[in-house]
């Protein structure tokens, strides 16, 4: 009886079978990582390419001169995004900013006419930092939702900025050295531009290489867990509402020394930029997550979208409705990438 011939393994040719099943995790993880890079870095290219578009239609657009004035013009509303920022990070909202910036400057530029550059710029910083605490206080203590809360407080600065001077704007008699922070330069650089970079600096350092920052992206990623690990959620969301504040007072009075004159609504409009520039710094880099760094290429990018816009001849009413567009996209693809990279 012949004995059942063993079957032989050819290894000299390729298993065809199995670089079927392998073909589609290959692509798989090919579009995985191609996502994930998407979802990092698009905005970034997309940054790039609008500079290169820009400056290829308009030769004014990348001149020295232009990027300072678009750097000086984006400082104020740099300096209370990234507060907002701050605040971002622990999931909550700040409502006010914007009236916290024009209310502190209303007061520097009342207080400077009394008590110099030194007592406005003090009264502007104590403004805002108040209210950070006001707001702070009204969420940590009284339960009241951030939205709600901050919505509130602003209002009521809109109350107190009609009846404060009149509503009419705060001018004259403001001394000299007010204006040294909003129109003075270190060389060519405007100071306002190098107190934003110092500012984005500082908070960076704060937020990712500092105990109190850590605790505070512990606390915005899982407060549950944060207070199971002894985090007092509430003490860092009250410092991350007086940052917020301190910031918008900081930004209101750059606004006002730039301007010369304390406006009733010289920041009231900083309110949505300054969001949208946070939502888009957390769709770079980072895979959804607020932080300074995100922030800044976000304010750069609506301040030269909107001044690339204006040199090109583009009409006024289309650079708000581009800003709109361009934060839409950013998220969207942002997101869309997340998901896709999540399957």
């Amino acid at each position: 009886m012949n004995a059942s011939t063993p079957t032989s393994t050819d290894t000299s040719r390729p298993d065809t079978t199995l670089r079927r099943s392998g073909s589609p995790a290959a692509q798989s993880a090919v579009a995985e990582k191609g996502m994930v890079l998407l979802s990092r870095y698009g905005t970034l290219v997309g940054f790039v390419l609008m500079l290169i578009v820009f400056s290829t239609l308009a030769d004014a657009f990348l001149t020295a001169s232009n990027v300072a004035n678009v750097l000086k013009a984006a400082a104020a509303m740099g300096v209370l995004s990234i507060g907002l920022t701050i605040v971002l990070t622990l999931g909550d909202f700040d409502l006010s900013i914007g009236y916290t910036a024009t209310g502190a400057g209303m007061l520097a530029a009342g207080t400077a006419q009394s008590f110099g550059m030194v007592g406005g710029t003090a009264a502007a910083l104590l403004f805002g930092a108040g209210v950070g605490l006001v707001n702070g206080l009204i969420v940590t203590r009284l339960g009241v939702s951030a939205f709600i809360a901050t919505l509130g407080v602003g209002q009521i600065i809109t109350g107190w900025l009609l009846a404060y001077n009149g509503g009419v704007q705060v001018s004259g008699d403001l001394p000299p050295d007010f204006t040294l922070l909003g129109r003075g330069t270190i060389g060519p650089i405007p100071l306002m531009v190098i107190v934003w970079f110092a500012v984005a600096v500082a908070a960076y350092l704060l937020m990712e290489r500092t105990v109190v920052g850590r605790r505070m992206y512990a606390v915005g990623g899982n407060p549950v867990a944060a207070r199971l690990s002894g985090i007092d959620g509430k003490r860092v969301r009250l410092l991350a509402f007086v940052l917020s504040g301190l910031l918008a007072g900081l930004g209101g009075l750059m606004l006002t020394s730039s301007l010369g004159v304390g406006n009733p609504t010289a920041a009231v409009s900083y309110l949505l930029p300054a969001f949208a520039a946070s939502f888009i710094g957390a769709a770079t880099l980072r895979e959804g997550q607020f932080h300074v760094g995100g922030t800044i290429v976000g304010v750069l990018m609506l301040s030269f979208l909107a001044n690339g816009l204006v040199v090109t001849g583009v009409e006024r009413a289309w650079t708000t409705a581009a800003q709109g567009i361009v934060l839409v996209a950013a998220v969207t693809i942002s997101t869309f990438a997340r998901k896709v990279a999540a399957r």
